[in-house]
């Protein structure tokens, strides 16, 4: 160990008071203190792993970190600006601090003018002042004229020396670094020991996976006779089947060795939380145990691990029993079938893991889990299980007030006579349902026995209640991570009870909880085989293991149980989150699943099933609750299981629309909830939908006295829906759907309905989705220069330059978002169109029509020959095609254009043929072309879309189709051809069509006008620009050949003598300066308008007009500004007439109906 040198010390705090200034910044002092203290005197590296100092942490200032991986907080020094004088408050931040990094012995407090040092309790979590001094009264004195007291407060510094925490042995390590680090969860705060803890998991996990990946490798490099290889052989194949219902079979190595990976830390991480919270006593993986093993073992490590599951294996068989996923370890007597080579590879492998775990319980052994509170371990489930990999398995966390909601609905809560309820969570996921129903259970018995805690039971009563838990809590996974954390997660809840019995019976072993590893929607081998013994074979290739391989025998024996479960056990409560993963996202199970479930039809998502399968394991009065994505209400391919529904009593729906309940923006979720013991005669469903968030929500809807919305509430709406009216809606002959209401918009909804002569279905010819390429990137691009030539210069999306082609080949394009209400935002955007559209038919252009009519653009198709001709074609010949010729031939007829996505109805006609749409995703449009018996004449189209833009139609929409975030619906076609719509000869279609001109044309002169507005330059072709900028500049500070685009600005500067100056600034110094503030913007809008890089003398030499003429310029620039907002204005006022007109006199609403729909709209 190096010794330090007082000298040195002195020296470091005498430079340091000298750069020390009172206006100094905290970052500058901060920088001195690392710079010459900590790096110059007390040895401290800045190369992370050597022992390194850091100080730009956001929230401690300066922490000195041990070599060990991860490095650990050993040193927190707290800085403070110089002009800042140190109180209390600055201590308490330092505890703070320190409590929160838990790993570190010492603690630093000073401002540069005032040095403290402290001595950190990690038991009682105090600081105590071991030494502090003037820094001024040190640095300014001689070395050879310090006081006694002063070498003594610098030779305590001595104990902040690098060399005493790097470079530890490792019983050393294991005995002085034990529980250093609190581990607790606190939604909300920062946790400087659960982040640690968080990122020590995520490395030992990585670091078992790749040494586990070794192991297969190897294992499968083996003879085929070798023992190791013929038990992975069969167990890998077996996992391998049921993982690919996740739909990730693509790298199955890597996910079955992570799996394994996960399951051994979680037993690991385990021991060591029942060690800290005294539930075992001390084992051999942390602590006085892991350092003597070090001192006598081979493999200390590795046999550590293993030693410490047989022990615990004693209370907790379930958890640390062996199993498949145990297929890296070979036990000794399989071992004797080696021989050298294969027992060479065998020890080469074990070295490797025994290193590998080392590492992972160094980390683990820093840690102190005395104080892990309930929810931790879901949430360390939810943090390092990656998210994208959760959300390929479909799950979603389902924060405990929902939980808490679904529980209170099904009525099970302490003092509803829970003791023999059977409760099953099908999608367990880490538990969190099940660990709710489980301290409901214990709370429900100590209540009953009339104790006031677990701790004031006695023997007997305990293990009542643990038996209770062990006999009616069920749970199931296809996630053997997730089922481990549901394991450990009941444990905790359970614990308490555990050691209540074994005060009376210290040999007491738990039977285990039915938590059980499982596709939950297979069919069992029962159900497979139909009452036959054909499929007898299917069981598992693992069935040759079971006589003699215990690992082989559990995984049937679960397998086996799981079948029981499906096939015997029936429950009084199923909850579930279950996936959401649409069918298509699968494979290898749909055939299977769709055989097996009568509601799963179509492209089912995996929830329908799901319900479905919930309802077959209820009681005669069972309860079941579910959260689920709202889709359930609308998509087609739920229609039998909404019918499946209804013919069970369903006491709530609540629909939480776009509102976020997950920690992410999708899905869009609802509650179900079914009663058994209520009868589906005369039922009304509870249903609440929510408009906005609103915090404790669902703790207030349960206790409301009755289900009605509070008066002084604007976030949700409470109603009931007859159930009867839910299974008319799903057979509606326009659409199945559920359409839950208040009856106030029921009535008004109905009332829409009877008014109407037909329903857009009827009235359309077609109802259409947009183009589809297959090959945006070549057909989709900007034309560059005039595009009313024959042959413009056409840059396609994919491409860095522009090509020619001709002018004839190309359409306008819209994007979904650019067609609006009345009309459209096109954004310049072309397309390539390579078809001929005659009689209603499209037929894409031969070859030789190419090469002769249009030989620019068979050389631009040409130039694209490879990128094209790598689509999936159909037909391979006509490679310019597009990928899907669907529809490319109802885009020039009259029709009638909306976005697919959008917060409101917007529709527009376009009669010209001038515009074609994309279609595909969220961000396309559909057509509707009207039959021609319904608008013979082009002009006919306006009358339909005004009804289709009214107010009163939004509110059918809205009532009708699925929500998004941002409250944005789906226009498709299943949500639009519904639309009741009155025929002209039934309405007042002259007045409504003469309106319609009417905002049409606003519209239009607005479009141009904003169009013109957009680009300063679209002005100047009616001056001549015979003056250059420099010509109107009255003065300039320009000096550089390269502005950008971003730091242009404008800005006004009063003078000395109060005049204004108006500013064109370039970026910060560099300005053009001009008298007139028309004459600034003018030049700043057509600088900005260049959108490229600028530079000085391009900018002065720019041509433009006359200062008069830039003046006249920009006066009708302004107007035509001034203009829009007019003809906005205007269209407003002549919408709200058409609006008035349609509600009143097309569909016959009266005062109190208008004012559903406007209230309804008003929040949707």
């Amino acid at each position: 160990m190096s010794t330090i040198s007082l000298e040195d010390l002195h020296e470091a705090f005498v430079t340091l008071h000298e750069e020390v200034r009172q206006e100094g910044s905290e970052f500058d002092f901060r920088y001195s203190l690392v710079d010459h203290l900590f790096t110059d005197a007390l040895g401290w590296s800045r190369t992370v792993g050597e022992g390194h100092v850091n100080f730009e942490d956001e929230r401690k200032d300066v922490l000195c970190y041990d070599d060990s991986d991860p490095p650990f907080p050993v040193i927190v020094c707290e800085t403070k600006r110089p002009s800042h004088d140190l109180g209390l408050d600055d201590v308490e931040q330092l505890r703070t601090y320190m409590n929160g990094v838990g790993s570190a012995d010492y603690g630093i407090l000073t401002n540069g003018h005032e040095f403290r040092l402290y001595d950190y309790d990690g038991d009682n979590r105090e600081l105590s002042v071991i030494d502090g001094f003037e820094i001024a009264t040190v640095a300014e004195a001689e070395f050879e004229a310090l006081s006694e007291s002063q070498r003594t407060a610098l030779d305590e510094l001595e104990r902040l020396h690098h060399s005493r925490f790097v470079d530890l042995g490792d019983a050393e390590y294991f005995r002085r670094t034990y529980q250093e680090v609190p581990v607790q969860y606190q939604p909300g705060t920062e946790d400087e020991g659960y982040e640690l803890f968080l990122d020590a998991i995520k490395d030992s996990l990585d670091a078992l996976t790749d040494i586990l990946k070794r192991f297969f490798e190897d294992y499968r490099d083996r003879p085929e006779d070798s023992y190791p290889r013929s038990f992975l052989d069969s167990t890998f194949p077996d996992w391998k089947e049921w993982r690919e219902y996740t739909g990730q079979s693509g790298n199955a190595k890597e996910a079955f060795c992570r799996e394994t990976a996960y399951i051994m830390l979680n037993r690991a991480l385990f021991a060591r939380i029942a060690e800290d919270k005294e539930i075992v006593g001390h084992t051999r993986i942390s602590s006085r145990g892991m350092a003597d093993a070090l001192d006598h073992d081979d493999r200390p490590y590795l046999d550590a691990l293993m030693d410490t599951y047989d022990d615990i294996d004693d209370h907790y068989p379930d958890l640390y029993e062996l199993g498949i996923f145990d297929w890296w370890w070979v036990s000794r007597d399989k071992r004797q079938q080696f021989d050298d080579k294969e027992e060479r590879a065998q020890e080469s492998l074990e070295d490797d893991l025994n290193h590998t775990l080392g590492t992972v319980l160094k980390r683990l052994n820093r840690f102190d889990f005395e104080y892990v509170n309930r929810d931790i371990l879901g949430h360390v489930y939810e943090d390092y299980l990656p998210k994208k990999e959760r959300k390929e398995l479909g799950e979603y966390y389902t924060p405990i007030e929902v939980v808490q909601f679904m529980l209170d609905s099904v009525d099970y809560r302490p003092g509803e006579d829970l003791g023999q309820k059977q409760v099953l969570d099908p999608a367990c996921g880490s538990g969190t349902f099940l660990t709710e129903v489980t301290e409901r259970l214990i709370t429900h018995y100590v209540e009953k026995f009339n104790k006031t805690s677990v701790r004031k039971l006695d023997s007997d009563e305990a293990r009542t209640i643990l038996e209770r838990v062990e006999e009616n809590v069920y749970g199931i996974d296809i996630n053997p991570f997730a089922a481990h954390i549901t394991q450990i997660n009941l444990l905790f809840r359970t614990i308490d009870l555990y050691d209540k019995v074994t005060e009376q019976n210290p040999n007491y072993t738990m039977d285990g909880f039915e938590i059980h590893v499982a596709d939950t929607l297979s069919p069992t081998l029962l159900e497979k085989q139909g009452g036959t013994t054909e499929e007898e074979g299917e069981q598992s290739s693992l069935e040759q293991f079971a006589g003699y391989n215990g690992r082989a025998k559990s995984f049937i024996e679960d397998r086996n149980e799981v079948d029981h479960i499906k096939d015997e056990e029936e429950f009084d409560v199923v909850v579930a989150n279950p996936p959401y993963v649409r069918i298509q996202n699968l494979r290898g199970v749909k055939d299977e699943y769709s055989a097996r479930y009568a509601t799963a039809i179509k492209n089912f998502d995996i929830y329908v099933p799901f319900i479905e399968r919930g309802i077959e394991w209820l009681t005669d009065d069972g309860k079941l609750t579910y959260i689920c994505p709202n889709r359930l209400f609308t998509n087609d391919y739920a229609q039998k299981i909404r019918d499946r529904l209804t013919e069970e009593p369903i006491t709530q729906l609540l629909d939480f629309k776009d509102t976020e309940v997950f920690d992410a923006a999708t899905p869009y979720p609802c509650i179900i909830s079914v009663d058994k013991t209520k009868t589906v005669d005369g039922n009304s469903v509870e249903v609440g939908r929510f408009a906005d968030e609103r915090e404790g929500v669902l703790d207030e809807i349960y206790h409301l006295d009755q289900w009605k919305t509070p008066e002084e509430v604007d976030e949700y709406d409470l109603f009931e829906y007859p159930q009867c009216s839910l299974r008319e809606d799903n057979h509606d002959d326009y659409l199945t759907s559920w359409k839950p209401m208040p009856e106030s918009e029921k009535q008004v909804f109905d009332l829409l309905k009877q008014s109407a002569d037909s329903r857009l279905q009827e009235v359309a010819k077609e109802v259409f989705v947009g183009i589809q390429t297959s090959a945006n990137p070549v057909y989709l691009g900007y034309v560059e220069g005039n595009p009313n030539q024959d042959v413009v210069q056409f840059r396609a999306k994919g491409d860095e330059d522009a090509m020619p082609v001709e002018r004839g080949i190309l359409r306008r394009l819209l994007r979904g978002p650019e067609i609006d209400r009345w009309g459209v935002n096109w954004e310049g955007l072309w397309l390539v169109f390579p078809y001929e559209v005659a009689s209603g038919d499209a037929e894409v252009m031969t070859k030789e029509t190419l090469q002769e009519d249009f030989p620019n653009t068979w050389d631009f198709f040409k130039s694209h020959e490879d990128y094209l001709k790598d689509r999936s074609m159909q037909n391979d010949t006509q490679w310019w095609a597009f990928g899907r010729r669907q529809n490319v031939e109802k885009m020039e007829p009259d029709k009638i254009m909306t976005n697919i996505m959008s917060s409101y109805n917007r529709f527009v006609a376009d009669t010209d043929g001038e515009y074609y749409f994309v279609g595909g995703g969220n961000a396309g449009g559909y057509g509707i072309q009207l039959r021609g018996e319904y608008a013979p004449d082009s002009e006919d189209l306006l009358y339909y879309v005004a009804l289709l833009n009214s107010r009163v139609l939004e509110f059918f929409h809205k009532h009708i189709a699925p929500i998004f975030g941002g409250k944005y619906y789906s226009y498709n076609k299943r949500y639009l051809e519904p639309h009741p719509i009155v025929l002209p000869e039934n309405a007042p279609d002259s007045e409504i069509e003469t309106k319609a001109k009417g905002i049409k044309a606003k519209r239009e002169e607005r479009t141009d006008l904003q169009y013109r507005t957009s680009d300063v330059r679209n002005y100047l072709e009616e001056y001549e620009c015979d003056s250059t900028i420099l010509d109107i500049v009255a003065s300039t500070s320009l000096d550089d050949d390269d502005y950008r685009q971003g730091p242009i600005r404008t800005n006004d500067k009063m003078e000395v003598s109060s005049e204004k100056v108006y500013q064109v600034v370039m970026k910060r110094g560099h300005a053009l300066e001009f008298e007139s503030e028309s004459v600034r913007d003018f030049v700043f809008e057509l600088l900005t308008a260049q959108d490229k890089r600028l530079g000085r003398m391009e900018i002065l030499n720019m041509d433009v007009p006359t200062r008069d003429d830039v003046l006249a310029l920009m006066d009708e620039y302004e107007s035509d500004e001034a203009r829009i907002k007019e003809l906005e204005r205007e269209a407003e006022e002549l919408q709200a007439e058409l609006d008035d007109m349609i509600l009143r006199d097309v569909y016959d609403l009266d005062d109190e109906e208008v004012e559903v729909v406007d209230e309804f709209l008003e929040v949707w």
